[in-house]
């Protein structure tokens, strides 16, 4: 556990160095070559997520499974030559960074003590500073949308599968999930050439909202288990309106947590969970599956818009400390998915997740209009204020 809380904390540094700090410096103040390299970084990442569990799937399938662990130990070793290979040049790219760094390096040093006493109030420090920023009500936007259900993680992919959906085809949505944003990095390079980043993310955000209705929808069509009384209800006394459960039903994270990602349907046959009824009517999935699947475009597009607005408009001395609280705020909110899934761990009350993740998308938008305000009327107060001063140095010409 230490050894994998160490690891998260390590791989935490080398995005925020990597996608947030030395990438800002490669791209030379070019918005167009921000937004490309921004783009393949989101891409490449992509792409991994579609082919590790392809691969994952193919070893566990080995007779033994030993084998399959030295090839993962293996293959662990060697990408982190390569990894550090990759680093490296890098590092020796950004040769800014490197200046910067031995500029740091050159202050006085500070006693030991102060430095403890100064690092108990980084935290706040930081915060302080990310609160005060232009980007921070954008921040907050992207922040928000990551508080969702809406992806085929954990909690959605074992209310699929308890819904009737094989791990085959939960499996193959998982991976047009990741196509679909994948077509979103090629998208926004070029929409960035023509259009700026406010009107990119809205008409993002639009798009976004269109797919999480559809999602919400599917509430109310045929074969959905939605119940919003279910909680109100003694155990047993389900409605022959919805699905018939067991007197006791399964809930989602039994699935989620005591099971894998993706199972055969005759290993979940072998378990020990209350008996399920499927859904005859897959319509409410479908309809589901294929709002959260095209809304991850938007998605993806709206979460390059907001790295590449943090890249550009924040200061390179508070680059590192303002990407660092939005990471966290990221991964905060990402966290309370789980956090509403232990009250509605049940099918039935899974409706209730789909509402709040859009409510929560509702309020990333609000966030984003209001930066959209802020930063127009900074706009107009430069143009007159550099209209006013041309004005006066033509009368002093004159």
């Amino acid at each position: 556990m230490v050894i994998s809380f160490a690891s998260n904390i390590f791989y935490a540094a080398t995005i925020l160095i990597l996608e947030k700090d030395w990438v800002a410096v490669l791209a030379r103040r070019d918005k167009s070559r921000l937004a490309g390299i921004i783009a393949t970084i989101r891409r490449i990442e992509l792409i991994t997520n579609v082919l590790c569990p392809l691969v994952m799937a193919q070893l566990m399938t080995l007779p033994r499974k030993d084998i399959a662990a030295f090839v993962i130990g293996l293959w662990s070793c060697l990408s982190l030559f390569a990894e550090y290979r990759a680093t490296r040049r890098t590092c020796l790219l950004a040769g800014d960074v490197m200046l910067k760094s031995t500029k740091t390096k050159a202050h006085k040093k500070k006693p030991l003590l102060r430095k403890l006493c100064k690092s108990c109030f980084a935290i706040y420090e930081g915060w302080r500073i990310f609160g005060k920023s232009r980007v921070c009500t954008a921040g907050l936007a992207v922040a928000f949308l990551e508080a969702t259900v809406l992806i085929f993680s954990g909690v959605t992919n074992s209310y699929a599968v308890q819904q009737g959906f094989s791990s085959t085809t939960v499996a193959l949505l998982a991976g047009g999930d990741a196509l679909t944003g994948i077509l979103g990095t090629f998208v926004f390079p070029v929409l960035r050439r023509r259009l700026s980043l406010e009107r990119i993310g809205l008409t993002a955000m639009v798009f976004h909202f269109l797919c999480g209705s559809v999602c919400v929808s599917s509430n109310w069509l045929p074969g959905s288990p939605f119940d919003p009384w279910f909680l109100l209800r003694p155990s047993g006394s389900n409605p022959s309106s919805t699905l018939q459960f067991s007197t006791t039903p399964a809930s989602i994270l039994d699935f989620a947590v005591n099971s894998s990602t993706f199972r055969t349907s005759e290993s979940f046959a072998s378990t020990n969970f209350p008996p399920v009824a499927v859904a005859r009517d897959w319509t409410s999935l479908i309809v589901f599956s294929a709002g959260l699947t095209v809304g991850r475009f938007a998605f993806w597009m709206i979460d390059l818009t907001g790295s590449q607005i943090l890249l550009e408009s924040v200061r390179e001395e508070q680059r590192g400390t303002i990407c660092a609280v939005h990471y966290a705020l990221k991964k905060l909110l990402n966290r309370s998915k789980y956090v509403m899934a232990l009250g509605l761990a049940w099918p039935q009350t899974f409706g209730f997740l789909i509402i709040a993740s859009q409510l929560f998308s509702l309020v990333g938008y609000a966030f984003f209009v209001v930066y959209c305000r802020k930063n127009y009327a900074l706009k107009r107060q430069s143009i007159f204020r550099s209209s006013i001063s041309k004005l006066n140095q033509k009368g002093v010409d004159q």
